[in-house]
């Protein structure tokens, strides 16, 4: 079996060479079919060249011959136009259009490499084949034990050197004394196998067999890898590509059970600077990018098999280093001196910018190294952190590329206490305390040294906020923490009045005219305004906050019209949709059962600063949000003094309170009333006065429905009051009439989209509530507290119905008539037939004789006259 796989091994090894054989003679034909196809391009070139200079001769000699005969210059121009089609039947070499150079340059790239693994697959399967034959053998004489691990290694070195011996010697003396033009790449493959096999060599003497000690196989490999740059300067960068494949690869083939982690560290490390050196050597990027793919393989390798933290964090440390700050600065890490960048090419890492792909690879080692230390404890996994984010913080020393930099670590560090015992950690709490602070002053030292980086001021504005609310928020009793300490809320209270006094302080180093030094202050003065909002929250309640935020959208107007600066809307309306996110969510958690809840006095509080600061707007588009925000105050200030009057706990038991819930229906539909109001003459944000005043008007009918099916005063003992004048039937039924009769109103105006059916849908409405109402307060007149319609209902009670609705139906047919409305004319006509009908069949029922033939007459002659009455009105309006 053994002679069997050995006499495999030859025949792989001996198809490989053939293969290889096969292929440079190949490649030797192919390259001078090659040579003769451009001399004849050559030649065509040529002829096109004396073809364009004739035709321009041509040119030249009709302009000059206008004047002589025109059978003369028919047939030069008959001439011109042969040559011209000539000339469009010759191939050209003219550049092609400027929109296409891009494209075809990309198509040319492309066909190129086609070309060339079209012409080498032969020769580099040749190598690989050979190489693996080679490894197969060694392995074969291992397992047997026909040598001893010395001359073992002995062997393997020797076919490592005589592959790298073999290519030379392909490259300098064959071509020498024979007329084959070998290419130069049949050489690099050869030595490429060669560096592979002295990689496994150098791995397998340092771990199995221990020949050798860590450190002098660290040196080893670093010269190996060192001879393979040589010759991939020498051979060109695809053995580079092959020795990097093959340097990735070599420690796969180590079977010690436990990994020197250290080593193979130093080892990538190394690798890795030799393939950077190489790439910038042949100035060849994709060379640069190739290695990232196996590179970040091994660090995540490292990180997944829980590798020592230590080496880890060296590991990534050097990767940075290696494949971000030596392509971009150079192996002494000179800073550049380019101008500064705008904040939204900074952030803008959709973009293929050279800082986006640095920020891709970083973000890259981030996770990677996330996965090593988040686990850990938050004092083991400190080294790791410290050194990537003290990376990230002084990378903007070195280049205004990394500007953003500083906000990725920030936002790192936040991510690592979260996910440690933030909560319960003292340490913690103070490491993000301390991260905040640092961060305030190193990007306020940023910023003083490049004023035009503006994302630097921001930054410095924003860190100690957000840590101090990273920690409040954990801390709180809601997420089921506490603060570590009883002077822990002082402590993040002062730190936050320090950093308000630092920001303020710092506003005198930016006093010039410019437009840049403007926004300077104002964003600086703003994060005074924040860092002492906050600080006041932590002190007070959390109230507090929301009225800060508010205050600050206030200031922040105030400072753009004092400083004559362009704010963008969405930071206003991005402030304002806080506040008012904080004012709903409060309504839903304040407790109205206690004496004077605070929303009484925060929604008008908040509603006067908005309005206050309307004066200080510049844009056009911003008055009609803050209108709407104050709408949205209004509506929740009257919702909150409902639940409090009516004694409810909150928003959930208005369903449970009849007055409650008339009372917030009659406010929501009122509220309705004014955002579509508001959407009939604003000209920006109309559809949302739109949409909101729909939602309130489905919520108002919502409840409407639930009152009339659960709680009718008709059907069931509600107690409305003693008196028609101050009962609940006015806001009850009496608010909805009032609203769909200004509804309908409004719908046959051309600025609201209400067609007729709905003008249809709000008339029947308002009649119908209307019915109820009048209804209701007359029995309640007559009843008292309760309208039961089971109770006795006397002959009085009855004929004050018919009075009653005998007004209405002459006040409306009046009202139609003097308003030219046949719609209403209509409707009083049938109301006062109706009541005709009531008062001869149900309040006359009990007269007999004589009485009951004279109220028969009466009726047909009040309906003789009723109709003649419409008759005449209708005749007027016509003549009209």
């Amino acid at each position: 079996m053994y002679f069997t796989f050995l006499v495999a091994m030859a025949l792989i090894i001996m198809v490989g060479s053939i293969c290889g054989v096969v292929a440079i003679i190949k490649v030797s034909s192919l390259r001078h079919d090659l040579e003769a196809t451009q001399h004849a391009l050559r030649q065509l070139r040529h002829r096109q060249e004396t073809t364009t200079s004739s035709s321009e001769n041509h040119t030249s000699s009709s302009i000059r011959s206008s004047n002589e005969p025109s059978v003369k210059s028919s047939t030069e121009s008959d001439a011109l136009e042969e040559n011209r089609e000539h000339h469009t039947l010759q191939p050209t070499d003219a550049p092609p259009l400027h929109d296409d150079n891009a494209m075809r340059a990309t198509k040319g790239h492309a066909m190129a490499w086609l070309e060339r693994a079209k012409q080498q697959w032969l020769v580099w399967s040749g190598a690989g084949i050979f190489t693996l034959g080679g490894l197969f053998l060694i392995s074969y004489l291992i397992s047997e034990g026909y040598f001893p691990p010395l001359a073992r290694l002995g062997l393997g070195a020797l076919f490592g050197v005589g592959l790298i011996v073999s290519s030379e010697w392909l490259h300098d003396k064959l071509r020498c004394y024979t007329q084959i033009d070998w290419p130069s790449y049949v050489p690099a493959a050869i030595a490429s196998a060669g560096f592979i096999s002295l990689f496994g060599l150098t791995l397998m003497a340092a771990t199995p067999y221990q020949f050798i000690s860590d450190p002098i196989a660290v040196v080893m490999l670093a010269l190996i890898s060192l001879a393979a740059t040589f010759y991939g300067l020498r051979f060109g960068p695809l053995l580079t590509v092959v020795g990097l494949i093959g340097a990735y690869g070599a420690p796969l083939f180590s079977t010690s059970a436990t990994p020197s982690y250290g080593l193979l560290a130093s080892y990538f490390l190394l690798v890795a600077a030799a393939i950077t050196y190489v790439a910038q050597r042949v100035e060849r990027r994709w060379l640069w990018r190739s290695l990232w793919g196996m590179h970040l393989a091994w660090l995540f390798a490292f990180a997944h098999f829980s590798a020592p933290l230590l080496i880890v964090t060296g590991f990534a440390v050097g990767s940075v280093y290696v494949l971000i700050a030596v392509p971009r600065l150079g192996w002494l890490l000179k800073p550049t001196s380019d101008g500064p960048l705008s904040w939204r090419i900074l952030v803008d890492i959709r973009s293929w910018h050279h800082h986006a792909l640095d920020t891709w690879l970083m973000l890259a080692i981030m996770l990677i190294a996330s996965m090593a230390a988040f686990p850990l404890s938050i004092t083991a996994g400190i080294p790791l952190i410290a050194a990537l984010v003290g990376w990230l913080y002084l990378a903007p020393l070195f280049s205004v590329r990394w500007g953003a930099w500083p906000a990725l670590g920030l936002i790192w560090a936040a991510l690592w206490l979260l996910t440690s015992d933030l909560d319960s950690s003292a340490l913690a709490q103070h490491m993000g305390l301390s991260i905040g602070v640092f961060t305030l002053l190193y990007s306020l030292a940023l910023g003083k040294r490049s004023p035009k980086s503006i994302h630097f001021i921001w930054l410095a504005c924003l860190a100690t906020p957000l840590m101090v609310s990273l920690n409040s928020v954990v801390t709180d009793p809601f997420w089921g923490g506490q603060p570590p300490h009883a002077y822990s809320t002082l402590l993040w209270s002062a730190c936050l009045a320090g950093g308000a006094a630092i920001l303020a302080a710092f506003t005198r180093y930016f006093k010039g005219t410019d437009q840049t030094q403007h926004l300077v202050r104002l964003s600086l003065w703003c994060g005074v305004n924040a860092h002492l909002a906050l600080a006041l929250t932590l002190l007070l309640s959390n109230y507090a906050l929301t009225l800060a935020i508010a205050l600050q959208a206030v200031v922040m107007l105030w400072l753009t019209h004092k400083y004559r600066i362009t704010l963008a809307d969405w930071i206003i309306q991005a402030l304002v949709s806080i506040v008012l996110a904080r004012a709903t969510l409060l309504l839903l958690t304040t407790n109205h059962m206690t004496s004077v809840p605070d929303t009484l006095w925060l929604y008008p509080s908040l509603s006067l600063l908005i309005y206050g600061s309307q004066r200080w707007v510049q844009s056009q588009t911003l008055p009609a949000w803050l209108t709407g925000a104050q709408l949205q105050l209004i509506a929740l200030w009257l919702t909150s003094t409902t639940i409090w009057l009516c004694d409810l706990q909150g928003l959930s038991g208005v369903i449970y309170s009849v007055s409650g819930a008339v009372v917030m229906s009659m406010n929501w539909s009122l509220l309705a009333c004014v955002y579509l109001y508001r959407y009939r003459l604003a000209q920006t944000c109309a559809f949302l006065y739109r949409f909101s005043g729909i939602a309130l008007l489905a919520l108002s009918i919502l409840i409407q429905l639930i009152l009339f099916v659960d709680h009718n005063p008709y059907f069931e003992e509600v107690s409305i009051g003693y008196s028609p004048l101050s009962s609940l039937l006015w806001p009850w039924w009496g608010v909805p009439l009032l609203v769909c009769l200004w509804l309908g109103r409004e719908g046959s105006s051309s600025s609201l989209a209400f067609n007729a059916r709905v003008q249809l849908l709000t008339g029947t409405a308002a009649a119908f509530f209307g019915f109820l109402l009048v209804n209701g307060l007359i029995r309640q007149a007559w009843q008292g507290d309760t309208i039961v319609l089971s109770l006795p209902t006397s002959n009085a009670e009855l004929y004050t119905y018919s009075l009653v609705w005998l007004v209405i139906g002459s006040l409306t047919l009046l009202g139609g008539y003097w308003q030219q409305s046949v719609r209403v004319q209509q409707g009083a006509m049938a109301t006062l037939a109706l009541v005709i009908l009531k008062v001869f069949l149900v309040d006359m029922a009990s007269l007999e004789g004589l009485m009951r033939a004279l109220s028969f007459i009466g009726l047909g002659l009040c309906l003789v006259g009723l109709g003649g009455l419409f008759q005449w009105l209708k005749q007027r309006q016509w003549a009209v």
